[in-house]
């Protein structure tokens, strides 16, 4: 009969993602990573982007050998773009009855609330493009 060696878990990131998603033993992509939404938890547009930008992150590495091309695969330069999601769902903590719900609701049919309700639940793009970073050996690059 097998016994347990080692249990690992923990709970998924949804305040954005970590800014240290990299190093020379493993990249963190997809839930790991935190590329969830923080309001809606949808996260498979987020980790098919960032397990793309990761598969060139460590093609490049290991065809260079050079751990600084591991800092370009940072959570920093995605955490602007997830910041309107952060400080809606802080909002959204603080509706704690039916009446601040229909309260809520009723302020996203004003034009600026509503922009940024569609921007939060309905934006094309719901994690941030990654581009190819620059590096001179951009496994990107090469392929095209």
């Amino acid at each position: 009969m097998g016994r347990t060696l080692e249990r690992r878990g923990g709970f998924i990131p949804v305040n954005g993602i970590l800014r240290r998603i990299a190093c020379e033993r493993g990249l963190l992509v997809g839930d790991a990573a935190g590329a969830v939404s923080p309001l809606t938890a949808g996260g498979l547009d987020g980790a098919m982007r960032l397990s793309t930008f990761a598969a060139d992150v460590i093609v490049d590495y290991l065809q260079s050998g050079d751990a600084n091309v591991l800092r370009q695969y940072s959570g920093d330069k995605f955490r602007a773009r997830i910041l309107a999601r952060r400080w809606m769902r802080q909002a959204m903590r603080v509706v704690s009855t039916p009446l601040m719900a229909e309260t809520a609701f009723a302020m996203l049919r004003v034009p600026l609330f509503q922009w940024l309700a569609e921007h939060v639940f309905f934006a094309r793009g719901s994690f941030p493009d990654v581009r190819p970073y620059d590096t001179a050996s951009s496994h990107s690059a090469n392929a095209a």
